[in-house]
């Protein structure tokens, strides 16, 4: 069942990756914090029409959710109006390994410390050499004058 999970993620993240040059198209076309609003509009409609088929909690228990619960919301704007920001910029492939090496040394210090209600995980030498590998990969990605 984890390589279930694992593929599912795979393809999530190409799916992240084409969203991020159609909104820095429609950026183009409307401006940066513009092309976010709508991208956040259009993915908000779509799961107000998805809830009666897939949902299965309550939207009336978040008025129970502590206030940095919230905070998901605002870091996916900021998240989507850097990469609408960026991709023109650096390309597709450099930003999306940038967001992985942001993603990947974040997710470890939030499994160290146990976050967010997650078990502790340690920060081992396979890990530290994941971070390390990755921001070579990010090294080897950017664009060269």
């Amino acid at each position: 069942m984890i390589w279930f999970y694992i593929g599912l993620m795979v393809v999530a993240g190409a799916l992240i990756t084409f969203q991020s040059p159609i909104n820095a198209a429609l950026a183009r076309k409307t401006g940066v914090f513009e092309a976010a609003t709508v991208s956040f509009s259009v993915g908000a409609l779509l799961l107000l029409a998805l809830l009666p088929i897939l949902g299965r909690g309550s939207l009336r228990a978040v008025v129970e959710a502590s206030p940095w619960q919230f905070l998901g919301g605002i870091l996916g704007a900021l998240y989507v109006s850097a990469i609408i920001l960026v991709v023109p910029k650096i390309g597709v492939g450099a930003a999306m390994v940038g967001v992985l090496a942001g993603q990947l040394t974040a997710g470890i210090l939030i499994d160290r410390a146990g976050w967010f209600g997650l078990h502790s995980r340690p920060i081992d030498p396979s890990r530290v050499a994941a971070i390390v590998l990755i921001f070579v990969a990010l090294w080897l990605m950017m664009p060269k004058k």
